[in-house]
């Protein structure tokens, strides 16, 4: 599937009634009066000028943005702006490369006005920006508890106010499939600072093409990287990552009937350097993660093996940059080979029980991936709300990780790099909150 991204802004809802009328699309449609409907639309290489604490930079964005057309108890529609996302590749600063930039919405529910006779609508938002500068110079927000998985890295973030404007076909009716032309333009201004590098952007995306959409799929981009010389190294690392990454394909299907949420496997890459076949502490993590770079997926990186304090402190893996597209995981072929006996000092970071061991954490990436859409532990803060009892509940190195899913975990989950796409979905949560 070809690549599409989601304008990373997620969640504007709004209300406002729409007369009968025809429906405008580019095909033809068939009308539907009832149930919610959903506009989609990729954005690619739009143009857009962010302001730096050095000046103006014209740049590129990529995104995806998506309204939902749903019926009032009036017999009228009612519209949101429920996805806008945006990425763009780093711009200088006075304090260095920004790196890679994502956007999204703070919050669902931001009201849209819309005025059916002419098709001219606005919003008024509040984003979340982060780019890779901040992680470099303000370091990480360690979000995990003092007993069980201190595994996810949260990054600090900025606050954006934003206005998105555009025009929409007057009259607009919801329809089963078809497709209609968007214009819009979207402005933000920083309000609450981090590292204040970026001050303001503005990004324009005219004449888009929206696509109707009874029920969407959101997808996310998986980059697995190896130790090695290559596929046809039989010494290289990833011999965990068939059962990791069908464990947690297995995970986010059981969102289906909540959301539709897919992850998309890329080929593996491989990084020649024998050094990070074991890791011995987080620099050497750090450095690790640091050789691959893949704006529009999520980085997995598998070494051997890690040292034990590591290991155990981890709980086998971590997330850096939590719920956003600069997210990378760092992990271990060891998940499915836990040494025998287990490590004595794991026993602390073990929450759910004594220590067992052999081809134990299949469920490991899964909850990884659970911090790369922005779900901490249950409990934790700094991160959306999950569900106790669920995948994200942590195991620590000597138990698996639960390998059921809940409806909460799946409706809180967000990442700039999700991107719309179509996708059967059937599961359901374990779990029904």
């Amino acid at each position: 599937m070809e690549r599409t991204w989601m304008f990373l802004l997620a969640g504007l809802v709004g209300c406002c009634l729409f007369a009968p009328g025809t429906a405008l699309m580019a095909q033809e449609t068939k009308t539907v009066m009832t149930g919610s409907h959903y506009l989609r639309g990729s954005l690619e290489k739009v143009k857009g000028v962010v302001m730096t604490d050095k000046g103006p930079v014209e740049v590129a964005f990529s995104g995806t943005v998506g309204f939902q057309i749903r019926r009032t108890p009036k017999a009228g529609f009612a519209v949101s702006l429920d996805r806008l996302s945006l990425i763009a590749k780093g711009v200088p600063t006075a304090k260095g490369n920004s790196g890679l930039i994502g956007l999204s919405l703070a919050s669902p529910g931001y009201a849209v006005k819309y005025d059916r006779k002419t098709g001219q609508f606005s919003a008024a938002f509040r984003s979340v920006l982060h780019y890779e500068l901040i992680d470099k110079v303000k370091g990480f927000r360690q979000t995990g508890r003092a007993k069980g998985e201190m595994d996810n890295f949260a990054p600090y973030t900025e606050k954006m106010a934003g206005t998105l404007r555009g025009r929409l076909p007057a009259n607009l009716m919801p329809a089963e499939q078809g497709t209609l032309r968007f214009d819009g333009e979207a402005t933000m201004e920083l309000r609450s600072p981090a590292l204040g590098a970026i001050r303001n952007l503005k990004v324009k995306f005219p004449g888009s093409i929206l696509e109707w959409l009874k029920s969407p799929a959101e997808l996310l981009k998986i980059q697995p990287v190896f130790v090695g010389a290559g596929a046809a190294d039989p010494d290289a690392t990833g011999r965990a990552y068939e059962t990791l990454k069908n464990r947690a394909a297995e995970v986010f299907g059981k969102c289906g009937t909540v959301r539709c949420l897919k992850l998309v496997f890329n080929e593996p890459v491989y990084v020649d350097n024998d050094s990070y076949r074991v890791l011995d502490d987080s620099a050497e993590a750090i450095n690790f993660k640091s050789e691959v770079n893949v704006d529009d997926a999520i980085e997995v990186f598998f070494a051997e093996r890690m040292s034990t304090s590591l290991t155990c402190s981890w709980g086998g893996g971590a997330t850096y940059s939590s719920g956003t597209a600069s997210a990378k995981i760092v992990t271990s072929d060891q998940q499915l080979s836990v040494p025998c006996p287990c490590p004595a000092s794991c026993a602390t970071y073990c929450p759910l029980g004594p220590c067992t061991c052999g081809a134990l954490n299949n469920y490991h990436l899964a909850h990884e991936l659970g911090h790369v859409v922005n779900l901490a532990h249950p409990g934790d803060s700094g991160l959306a709300p999950s569900t106790a009892t669920s995948v994200m509940e942590p195991s620590g190195f000597c138990n698996d990780n639960p390998g059921t899913q809940s409806a909460k975990n799946c409706r809180n989950s967000a990442n700039p790099l999700l991107y719309w796409g179509k996708a059967l979905c059937f599961g359901s949560p374990d779990i029904m909150d």
